[in-house]
């Protein structure tokens, strides 16, 4: 079941983000985030963007949402991805469910474009964007450094939305 985020899922989604901050360079943070923060971030992402959960049996086995890609006002109609699964249960499709339907909550945000900012040891990841109709706009080599290794950032981009010269983007509403 794809469903919004609640404050009960929040111990499970940051358990599934802290596995992948200690055991990989899957996202350049190097500290485990405490329930806290990690509500933080989502209370901030809920405010505007839709932040969705993979529940099946009762357990959290992904998640997936929107924020805003700049602080910068022109880029109002471009949203920043993020997907995360259970590690236990990557390849099984749950990815490919939450983006789908993310996407179709952008498109009637009014959002145009989704962009997902990808280290470049995640093979997989930009497999998967790419099979999604993602585009690489960009290779950072060498920005980040962790777990003693310098790693690039590959910048990839879906245009979702047709051009509108008059476009409006809503608050989303679940």
């Amino acid at each position: 079941m794809v469903r919004d985020l609640v404050d009960s899922d929040i111990i499970e989604v940051t358990d599934i983000y802290n596995y992948y901050v200690k055991n990989s360079t899957v996202t350049f943070d190097e500290d485990i985030l405490s329930y806290d923060q990690f509500k933080n971030r989502c209370d901030v992402v809920r405010a505007i963007y839709p932040f969705l959960v993979y529940e099946e049996d009762g357990q959290i086995l992904g998640y997936a949402y929107l924020n805003k890609f700049s602080l910068r006002t022109a880029y109002r109609f471009t949203a920043d991805l993020s997907i995360y699964i259970r590690h236990d249960y990557l390849g099984k499709g749950i990815g490919e469910i939450l983006y789908k339907r993310l996407e179709a909550k952008a498109i009637n945000m009014g959002i145009r474009n989704i962009v997902s900012i990808i280290t470049s040891s995640n093979q997989e990841s930009i497999k998967f964007h790419t099979k999604m109709g993602f585009l690489v706009d960009g290779i950072m080599k060498n920005f980040g450094y962790k777990n003693n290794l310098w790693l690039g950032v590959y910048y990839m981009s879906k245009n979702i939305n047709p051009f509108d010269e008059n476009p409006k983007i809503y608050k989303y509403e679940g």
